[in-house]
């Protein structure tokens, strides 16, 4: 009898145990939940230093809060701080994987720190998770052939803008392409494809034949 009283007792203590982590572990996220809504307040009103603590508190109390991270890399970006903010994308990211928002905000933060594999590698992310039909799709190729350009790989870079240039025929696109052959030090096509740039941007333009 009284072994088995021990052991209600014992099971009642693992319950209530059970019951405090959980009210511990709920009233976590709630304070994280409200700070980071204070922290989307100050960002909002462009008080970045004050957001950036607000979500530093808020990823403090749920690190497993993606936007938190989110929106903590962005106050960090708006502060010029690119490889801080390199880190919390890199967490919000690896928390959602399959959002290609926060893939870009880390490929852009890592290439303006000059982590140029890192970006090249996050920017492939990116066109991967991209529809075809999506117009983000020319600035992340763009910017993915600059990496690969910052990694001395210019031929790989130059074949990478001709090959979007096939599918999206962009100015855009055409001055990335004459900016990285300038680089390769192949002017005269730069300055052809610069050429062809220019002209395709000219209002009234009308299309020219391809070299």
């Amino acid at each position: 009898m009284s072994s088995s009283r021990g052991q209600l007792w014992f099971i009642a203590l693992v319950f209530a145990a059970l019951a405090v982590a959980g009210t511990l572990a709920y009233q976590r996220f709630r304070v994280g939940d409200i700070q980071l809504a204070e922290g989307r307040r100050a960002y909002d009103a462009g008080r970045f230093e004050v957001a950036e603590k607000a979500f530093e508190r808020s990823v403090g109390h749920n690190p497993q809060n993606a936007g938190a991270w989110y929106w903590l890399g962005l106050s960090r970006k708006n502060q010029g701080r690119s490889a801080e903010a390199a880190e919390a994308f890199g967490r919000a990211a690896a928390l959602q994987p399959q959002n290609v928002l926060w893939w870009m905000e880390l490929a852009q933060c890592l290439q303006w720190s000059q982590r140029f594999a890192e970006a090249e590698q996050a920017w492939e992310r990116v066109l991967q998770g991209l529809p075809d039909n999506d117009n983000r799709r020319r600035e992340a190729g763009i910017n993915r052939a600059k990496c690969l350009a910052g990694l001395g790989r210019t031929d790989q870079a130059v074949s990478a803008l001709k090959g979007q240039l096939a599918a999206d025929d962009s100015p855009l696109v055409r001055f990335a392409l004459a900016e990285v052959l300038a680089w390769a030090g192949r002017f005269d096509e730069s300055e052809t494809q610069y050429r062809l740039a220019l002209h395709a941007a000219s209002p009234g333009s009308q299309p020219e034949a391809r070299p």
